[in-house]
């Protein structure tokens, strides 16, 4: 599913209900979005694999690669200030794996990378009381130590980890 998602990088594509239908054009645009990030920031996403079989992905970059953020009440620091990396997804897509720790250990990788290459903060949107939310739950990332930034909009909250 992450393959054609476009949620955050092209919201009027994710809107289109027989999105579906179109999957390689998806697919496509998705890779071209990847391919222009690499270039413009670098590294911008990680797979996780478990058992050799692809069971996360996260995906991050500067806020400017991602306007589905202006859709948003509150807004990520990264906008305005350099060095923040916005974490737009974080996700182990088999739910049969979540809680087994494999989400801290793709979180920890999106960390270490960000610190080798200098930046300063990662944030996020977290969803409170629900983990259905690309990025996760609030609680998960209270836990690894992100402190919540913005709580203009309460149920997406802004969460940030100063490196």
């Amino acid at each position: 599913m992450c393959r054609c998602c476009l949620y955050w990088s092209f919201p009027e594509e994710s809107e289109k209900k027989d999105a579906s239908k179109h999957k390689q054009a998806l697919e496509s645009k998705k890779k071209e979005w990847i391919l222009q990030t690499l270039k413009e920031f670098g590294s911008c996403g990680k797979i996780l694999y478990y058992d050799n079989k692809p069971v996360g992905y996260a995906e991050y970059g500067p806020s400017s690669r991602f306007p589905q953020i202006e859709e948003y009440q509150s807004q990520p620091i990264g906008k305005i200030e350099a060095g923040v990396v916005f974490l737009s997804c974080l996700t182990i897509v088999d739910e049969n794996l979540r809680g087994k720790g494999l989400g801290w250990k793709l979180l920890d990788s999106v960390i270490a990378d960000m610190k080798k290459r200098g930046f300063k903060a990662i944030e996020t949107y977290a969803r409170r009381d629900s983990s259905n939310n690309p990025s996760g739950p609030v609680e998960f990332y209270l836990k690894k130590g992100f402190k919540i930034k913005d709580e203009t909009d309460p149920e997406f909250p802004i969460v940030r980890l100063n490196l």
